[in-house]
């Protein structure tokens, strides 16, 4: 079990992978340069220099990706272009929120499904168990 499970760990890192470096590709891939956004279109250009060289948006491609990278392996989410304040902070203000919201959508999940799981078993083979098995299999897609 213990090969088992660490087999399917060792198959999640390229797609973790494949995440982040898509999360990183994204700022250099949407049209518009996030420099301009943060500081408006009226900005001096030795203000954008600046910030552009504060952020590390001069450095190369590949060097900028090692830094992201490095940042997010000691822990650092970096700071947030819109609200101006770092990541980690904003994350950890919401999440209390999240498990909130997911625990309600637990209930509600459980709540319906037990009774026509309930109901499924009780009509086996019939019109309600194949109604719940299509419904349950549609939901899952």
């Amino acid at each position: 079990m213990v090969r088992y499970l660490f087999k399917r760990f060792l198959l999640t890192l390229p797609a973790l992978w494949l995440v982040l470096t898509l999360v990183f590709l994204m700022i250099h891939i949407v049209p518009g340069d996030p420099v301009e956004q943060m500081l408006g279109e009226g900005a001096a250009p030795g203000q954008l220099t600046q910030l552009r060289h504060v952020l590390g948006l001069d450095l190369p491609l590949h060097i900028q990706y090692g830094h992201y990278l490095w940042q997010l392996g000691r822990g650092d989410l970096g700071q947030s272009f819109k609200f101006q304040a770092p990541v980690r902070q904003i994350i950890l203000e919401r999440y209390p929120a999240t498990l909130q919201l997911a625990f309600a959508a637990l209930v509600v999940c459980a709540a319906i499904a037990i009774p026509e799981g309930m109901l499924a078993a009780y009509r086996r083979g019939r019109t309600p168990d194949r109604a719940v098995g299509g419904l349950s299999f549609v939901s899952l897609r």
